[in-house]
This record gives structure tokens, sequence and C-alpha cells, in this order.
């Protein structure tokens, strides 16, 4: 018997769709505000570390943490991950909206990141937060390879709806 996905719990229901598409319009309303002046840009606030373990050849790969430390009071949008990978929150706090609800999490923290997450962070305190990836490409000379093979440009890539004029164009609603 196979067993169909309940409301909650399948990847393009309603619910999950509605969220997605909300943080991709706060994204957007972040960048305009940043572009008109009206909101200021806290990337410069904001520092970026890169880690890296040598690949290992039984397993073809290699690790690479990013280590951002964000200021207390920042909204930041990150990106959709197309892999499940290790997040350690190793210093402060922050509330966390993704298509899963809101969740709050306080250092010391580690967790693991669902694919195809989209997460809209808001830093209630200063905060030190590490993803860890397997790449096959090591050094900071290779971030845009290593990019291309973390990071999805856009939930469609992953065969996920982003609106909900999707949903209904293709008769989910």
């Amino acid at each position: 018997m196979e067993l169909q996905p309940t409301l909650d719990t399948d990847e393009n229901s309603l619910k999950r769709v509605q969220a997605r598409e909300g943080v991709l319009n706060l994204q957007r309303a972040i960048q305009a505000g940043i572009k008109d002046g009206s909101m200021k840009d806290a990337e410069p606030d904001s520092s970026l570390n890169h880690y890296f373990a040598p690949i290992v050849d039984e397993y073809g790969c290699g690790t690479y943490a990013r280590e951002i430390s964000m200021p207390k009071g920042t909204l930041v949008i990150g990106k959709i991950h197309r892999h499940a990978h290790i997040n350690v929150i190793s210093k402060g706090q922050v509330s966390v909206v993704t298509e899963h609800g809101k969740k709050y999490y306080t250092a010391p923290c580690t967790f693991i990141s669902e694919v195809g997450l989209k997460r809209a962070v808001y830093v209630e305190e200063d905060t030190i937060w590490t993803t860890i990836h397997l790449t096959r490409h090591i050094g900071e000379e290779h971030l845009d390879k290593i990019e291309e093979e973390v990071i999805s440009e856009t939930y469609e890539e992953l065969g996920m709806i982003t609106s909900e004029e999707e949903l209904k164009s293709l008769g989910e609603l």
C-alpha cells in the first residue's frame, strides 16, 4: 500500500509554498530597501570565514565550513541549499522562520538543515553560525565551484513550487 503525504508534510503543500513565497518576498523587500537607502546593508557589519578539511580519497570529498558572525538586530535571508548539512550556532541567539514555521536557537546548538530550506533569520544576540558541507573542491579559490555544488539559485531547480499562482496553474489548489 502506497502512503500519500499529508498536507503538512507534502513538499509542495499550500502551507509550505506560502512560506517560501513569504521568505522570497521579504528578501525582495530587503534588497529594494537597501537599494533605495531606506534600509541599512548589514553585510559590512558581519564577518565571514571559510575553513577546509582536505579531500579524503576514500570518500571523494572534503569538508567546507562557512562561519558567519552577525550582529544583534540583523535580518538575514539565507540561501537555498541542495543537500542536508550540519549547522552549529556557537554564540548568540536567533529567531528563524522557514516553511516549517518559527524556531528559536540559542548557542551552543547543533542541528541538521534539510534540503531546500531558505531561512529568514532575525539575530536576537550577536551570533556566530557555521554551516558545514561536503564538497569536491577545497580552497577559497574554489568558492564559486563550492557554491554551485551546495547552493541552488531557485527552488524550481529542486522541483519545489514557490507561489500559490503556480500551485493553481498546476491544478494543485
